[in-house]
């Protein structure tokens, strides 16, 4: 699988608070996907040594929890031990703020209420990325005009560009 590195490199400018969608974090922890690579450049590359500081929606938590609660201890124990080798991704709770927020992206673009949840922690925590492995999220920022870089993980992975 080939990864257009330098691409990749240039669309994350190091220090600029990146918020991670739970399709990102998956791709990262499941490590077969197409954007699989690209997710442990940026949690292990980025993330991981401090040159991006990170966040986190607790919906995004949750939902990376329901695999392992389905597979068993060992399961819940990798994902766990990710969450707390990671510990300096701060959690972005749901808060009255955010979910009005949420529900005025649902409102302005027609993404589901978790993917408006994500984008709305991302906002209220300053994040000037996301970064996730969702191709419908790139015009959400232009549809709700706001300065949000959307960092599709697997437009770096393999065919044009890579």
């Amino acid at each position: 699988m080939s990864v257009a590195w330098a691409e990749l490199e240039a669309a994350l400018p190091e220090g600029a608070l990146v918020a991670i969608d739970t399709s990102a974090l998956l791709a990262y922890l499941v490590g077969d996907e197409a954007a699989s690579p690209a997710a442990n450049w940026l949690l292990d590359g980025r993330v991981g040594t401090g040159a991006n500081p990170a966040v986190v929606s607790a919906l995004s938590i949750a939902e990376l929890l329901v695999r392992p609660f389905r597979s068993g201890q060992r399961a819940i124990a990798t994902a766990e031990g990710f969450l707390q080798f990671f510990g300096d991704i701060r959690v972005i709770n749901t808060d009255y703020g955010v979910a009005r927020e949420a529900a005025r992206i649902r409102a302005a673009t027609g993404l589901g209420m978790p993917d408006a949840v994500v984008v709305a922690s991302a906002l209220s925590a300053g994040a000037a990325v996301i970064a996730t492995n969702d191709g419908r999220w790139p015009g959400v920022a232009a549809r709700l005009g706001i300065q949000l870089q959307v960092l599709e993980l697997g437009r770096f992975v393999g065919g044009a560009g890579a």
